[in-house]
């Protein structure tokens, strides 16, 4: 008999599910000592594994939800790049009744909680008894566990195991090795539940007193989000209880960045231009469609519109470092022209100290050493170069030293932009708010650079093409004043345009968390400041005040400013209230009705 409830002796006794029950009625046993049926985390003295009924169902109903056969879903809950909950919905007919059975499993404590939800009716599961539920469900969510890649009880076994189990069960095709697979498989979840506290990070706890009397801890879907059982990931399938968190992606730069790394061969100056934002930043879904868009298909330009601190910028800079390219930017203003999208012409500051005379070498110091001969000359020490071609190289490197020195001789020098710069070689190229822009037609002139293998001409005559692996991305705060419409051959050239959704509270709060110190504002405050600041959002709209901001940016500024002052309301006068309108009666009215009515005491610990 197993120590967990799961393995007691009475669920060996459940009848197996077929093929597994007539082949084992045909050899006329459960169990093997066969080597290649065991798991190599059998440890045990007589090495035997046996076909457990709870687990080859649990199995099977896997295989139906990842093939897709089965109505429900899986997924799990990320938190700072840590699965805290796996998830899970088996949704089947039992009796004409439609039931949908929905398991969360915690791995920090091993507790399994499950209800069983038809119609509006939530019940309890089934109690874990001979005569009653094997607990079918909690092997089910542990078996995904098991094969989910990003978390600490993934099971490389267990998942090749399962790839070819699901594989040969779908096909319904050699009996044989799914019958290796089946006694290899439940022998691996009977060793890893049952001897977790010997196997160390291979094994899966489970808190097996929470079922000890039978009764199964009972999932409650109504506070299911705010007890950390809120969907971040859905790996297969659809959940109809479970709530599905909308704020962004569970994954995080550090779990994502070998995935979508490019490992182009950069310079020292390129890598010290790729971005190192902290691994733990949530990846938001459109930077993934765009890195899976680049990884995937010949997509390269992107625009992004939303509104001002929704994190178009740190978007751009995400792309670029999980890409392992470097950032370039470049910001748009009024008065940019077409001449400074490409390049300017700046004073030549440092002209008085620009005349340098190249060595020349004699033709002696060419005879004897011509690679030495070329250094002298500013190129590169090259091994067994001979005469001749060492001359012409020489001649070369005193034509490049002689341009250069004429350049800076100059009263004005040629600079290519940040655009054209990133053209030349793979890199992320964020080209800030063109939408400000006034002259009418001005980034028509990209529409070279824009096109798939296209070329822009420099004031000098130089045609830059751009690299098949760049990526340029626009971004905009669109509807803001002074923000203009596009060209329409500009927005064609657009390949995907994703627009930014303003941040609700609990995204806002849980954004700030991040960057302030842990612990120095209790989180119910933060939720009171951030529904705050979508209070006096529908305050404006509603009273029609405009030219002012208020949004994911001046709920941070008014968290800092708290933390500096310690007087709640104090804080939001110099932030959240002094930019959400430009007149002072509309201020006036904004701190009177929005903020001492919510924060009366003027200060908060």
């Amino acid at each position: 008999m197993g120590k967990v409830r799961l393995f007691a002796s009475w669920t060996f006794g459940r009848p197996l599910p077929d093929p597994f029950a007539s082949e084992c009625v045909r050899i006329g046993q459960k169990n093997t000592q066969d080597s290649d049926c065991l798991s190599i985390h059998n440890h045990a003295g007589r090495k035997v594994a046996t076909m457990h009924s709870a687990s080859l169902r649990a199995l099977i109903a896997l295989a139906g939800l990842v093939n897709g056969d089965e109505e429900g879903g899986t997924g799990y809950h990320m938190k700072n790049g840590e699965i805290t909950c796996y998830c899970l919905e088996h949704i089947r007919e039992e009796a004409s009744v439609r039931k949908n059975r929905v398991s969360v499993y915690d791995p920090a404590g091993g507790i399994w909680k499950c209800v069983v939800k038809s119609g509006s009716s939530e019940l309890p599961h089934p109690p874990i008894q001979d005569k009653g539920s094997a607990g079918m469900e909690a092997l089910l969510v542990m078996a995904y566990a098991s094969t989910v890649k990003e978390g600490k009880l993934f099971d490389a076994e267990f998942a090749s195991d399962f790839h070819d189990f699901k594989e040969c069960w779908k096909n319904g095709t050699d009996i044989s090795r799914m019958m290796s697979l089946g006694y290899r498989l439940c022998d691996n979840l009977y060793r890893r539940i049952e001897g977790a506290e010997n196997l160390g990070s291979a094994g899966i706890p489970f808190l097996n007193d929470a079922i000890a009397s039978g009764n199964v801890p009972m999932l409650q879907p109504a506070v299911a989000e705010a007890n950390g059982y809120s969907l971040t990931k859905i790996t297969n399938g659809r959940f109809e209880v479970l709530p599905v968190q909308s704020c962004g992606s569970s994954e995080t730069i550090g779990s994502l960045k070998e995935k979508y790394d490019r490992h182009f061969l950069l310079t020292e100056e390129e890598k010290a231009l790729v971005p190192q934002l902290p691994e733990t930043y949530d990846v938001p879904e459109e930077v993934t469609e765009i890195l899976d868009a680049v990884c995937n298909t010949p997509m390269r330009v992107f625009m992004s519109a939303g509104e001002s601190g929704t994190g178009k910028t740190t978007n751009a800079k995400m792309v670029a470092q999980l890409l392992g390219l470097p950032y370039y930017f470049f910001t748009c203003g009024e008065g940019t022209d077409e001449v400074d999208l490409i390049s300017s012409m700046i004073p030549n500051v440092g002209k008085q100290n620009s005349q340098t005379t190249a060595e020349r070498p004699s033709f002696h110091d060419l005879c004897m050493d011509p690679a030495s001969a070329l250094v002298m000359a500013g190129g590169t020490y090259e091994e067994d170069l001979d005469e001749e071609t060492a001359f012409l190289k020489i001649q070369e490197a005193l034509y490049r030293k002689g341009m250069e020195d004429g350049q800076k001789e100059k009263d004005f020098q040629l600079v290519e932009s940040s655009i054209v710069t990133g053209c030349r070689r793979p890199s992320v190229i964020e080209i800030q708010e063109p939408s400000v822009i006034t002259k009418a037609g001005t980034l028509v002139k990209l529409n070279g650079l824009l096109d798939d293998g296209a070329a822009i001409t420099l004031t000098n005559g130089e045609v830059v093409r751009r690299n098949p692996e760049t990526v340029i991305l626009l971004t905009t705060n669109m509807g803001y004043k002074g923000c203009r419409g596009f060209n329409e051959s500009v927005l064609s050239r657009m390949r995907m345009i994703l627009y930014s959704d303003p941040l609700d509270a609990e995204a806002m709060v849980k954004r700030v968390q991040k960057k302030v110190p842990a612990g120095s504002v209790r989180v119910p405050l933060l939720r009171k400041m951030a529904a705050t600041v979508t209070s006096i959002q529908e305050f404006c709209r509603t009273e029609m005040i405009d030219g002012g901001v208020c949004g994911y940016r001046e709920y941070e500024d008014w968290v800092w400013a708290y933390l500096v002052q310690r007087d709640i309301c104090s804080a939001a006068r110099r932030t959240i209230v002094a930019k959400a309108a430009p007149r002072q009666e509309d201020r006036d009215e904004i701190y009177n009705t929005q903020i001492l009515t919510k924060f009366q005491e003027g200060k908060a610990a």
